[in-house]
């Protein structure tokens, strides 16, 4: 019986290699001149503004910069809160790591996460000099940083790999395989875009607390708030919101509070070319801040601009099943190693959260309730066994109508927002704690109930999506060739009897067994080298090298 198969092409992202590294990074940042002495500390903020990733020989090597944002009660009498931070007061903390992937090769490509785990701070002496050169100190001009980052890095490259499959002509017994969930890559592409949003410190809700005049703004900041992702014909739609601050010296009357900070959410879509997508594949968007800029437009508006790198991968789920072995004399076959992510599982749940949350004290009684809305402010997971444990949290927004005196404005509007902590397990069966994990929350519906006066009873539908991968390396069989026993001394010994396959050339099969068309030539003189015909029987001889697999 005949030996047959198919082939498929498919286009895989082979793991070169992996690594999670957690460091501390340490830095010292001074206060500039203009501003006074430090008295305490009230709180830092940092964020990663920018990160090279250059793969090397035999890893990646990473540089990064992380501006810190100090809010502090400065030394003197009436103890006035200030600020410094970012790149226009020279405060910076460099860092730079070279990651180990043995098998990293320039021209690959590395995905880099890196996160802020934790920061804390000091305030230390800061060294003088004076005109005896004897070493100073300035008290309260410096803070120490110690930053925890924590760096996945995996590096890979895009490979076209032939698989095998659906062998007919030898019995199952001898065929050994594996069925493997991969994500068949249709196409990828990285583009920065600039994202424009406007600040403005007076409120759009009637009731909601006026903030003082903009006289100076310090720094600006920008988070990402939800970033989703959809496949159309070539295409892929990004959608987000960016929730843009600024921290600003006030206008205000000597004596009262100087700094203010002032934030909004402000949203955006992109339009991102992928040749070869389609509306029912999966998008990945992995989105990154580069940097953040800001103009003061006048005594109440800042506009903030978002520099904004959106990484996105577009990608076909499939399920093959890969030839690892074949035991049969009729055949030679190929190898290749295969390093893949391979789907262990994945799983939808939605999830009901219901949790009250109360008018703060300084806020009048609800008489009415206009509108409840609410976003996934952020959430963490974990890979355990048999599944994903999710946590985070949603911030509820509620627009209320007050009950208010008679001789005040009657029904006036007022605004008040609370926290809804959740947690579930996602269970995603065969998953252990070493594996991976993706995992979306997105929140779908939410509703509310007036309980009384001063509570509100929050309901809200989350989707949660977990898929969880791991790595696995494996030799699979890319190519089959049927070869045949020496018969009745058609070929003379030690030569091999090849049967030729669909496509074949004389200079595929002399490059297959390391030798030449001219020797093929002369050991078969009676082929047309110009016409082979499939199932025609060739002698390849004198097999010095085996060949491939």
């Amino acid at each position: 019986m005949a030996v047959n198969f198919d082939e498929k092409l498919i286009r895989v992202e082979h793991v070169i290699g992996e690594d999670i590294i957690t460091e501390t990074v340490t830095g010292e940042v001074d206060v500039p001149n203009a501003k006074p002495d430090i008295a305490r500390i009230i709180d830092v903020e940092a964020e990663l503004t920018t990160i090279d990733v250059e793969v090397e020989e035999g890893g990646v090597n990473i540089d990064g910069v992380i501006v810190p944002g100090i809010i502090y009660v400065a030394d003197e009498d009436d103890q006035p809160v200030h600020f410094f931070g970012g790149e226009e007061d020279e405060a910076r903390v460099t860092f730079t790591n070279f990651v180990d992937i043995p098998d990293a090769e320039p021209g690959m490509e590395a995905f880099v996460d890196i996160n802020i785990r934790r920061i804390s701070f000091d305030v230390v002496p800061r060294p003088v000099n004076d005109i005896d050169n004897e070493e100073e100190f300035e008290l309260g001009r410096r803070v120490r940083l110690e930053i925890v980052i924590r760096k996945f890095v995996k590096v890979t490259e895009f490979r076209q790999v032939k698989i095998i499959r659906d062998v007919t002509g030898i019995p199952e017994e001898n065929i050994e395989s594996r069925l493997l969930k991969v994500e068949n890559v249709v196409g990828e592409d990285t583009v920065t875009r600039v994202v424009t949003g406007t600040l403005d410190r007076r409120p759009e809700e009637v009731g909601d607390p006026e903030k003082p005049s903009i006289e100076r703004v310090l720094n600006a900041t920008a988070d990402l708030v939800s970033i989703t992702a959809e496949t159309e014909d070539d295409s892929v739609i990004v959608d987000g919101t960016i929730e843009g601050g600024v921290i600003y010296v006030a206008d205000v009357i000597e004596g009262d509070q100087p700094v203010h900070f002032l934030s909004d959410e402000f949203n955006f879509t992109e339009v991102i070319d992928i040749p070869g997508a389609e509306e029912n594949m999966t998008a990945y968007v992995h989105p990154r801040v580069r940097r953040v800029s800001f103009t003061r437009i006048d005594d109440n508006i800042v506009e903030v601009d978002v520099i904004l790198e959106l990484f996105v991968k577009v990608v076909e789920m499939e399920q093959i099943e890969v030839i690892l072995d074949i035991i049969d004399d009729r055949i030679e076959v190929e190898r290749e190693i295969l390093r893949v992510e391979n789907v262990v599982g994945e799983e939808v749940e939605h999830d009901t959260i219901t949790r009250n949350i109360n008018v703060p004290n300084e806020k009048p009684d609800i008489e009415r309730v206009l509108e409840a809305t609410g976003r996934v402010r952020e959430f963490d997971f974990t890979t355990e066994e048999n599944g994903v444990y999710i946590e985070g949290e949603i911030e509820a927004d509620v627009l209320y109508v007050a009950i208010a005196p008679e001789d005040e404005l009657q029904q006036p509007v007022h605004f008040f927002d609370g926290v809804l902590d959740f947690d579930n397990f996602v269970s995603v069966p065969g998953t252990e704690p070493d594996m991976r994990s993706y995992v979306e929350v997105d929140l779908r519906r939410i509703s509310y109930e007036l309980l009384n006066t001063r509570t509100v009873e929050i309901t809200a539908v989350l989707r949660k999506f977990a898929k969880v991968t791991e790595y696995m390396q494996m030799d699979i069989i890319t190519e089959i060739v049927e070869v045949a026993p020496v018969v009745d001394d058609e070929c003379p010994p030690s030569y091999v009897v090849y049967v030729v396959q669909k496509g074949d050339t004389l200079w595929k099969i002399a490059r297959r067994y390391s030798t030449t068309v001219d020797a093929l030539i002369e050991a078969n003189p009676s082929i047309d080298p110009h016409n082979l015909q499939v199932g025609q029987k060739i002698c390849v001889p004198d097999k010095i090298i085996d060949p491939k697999g």
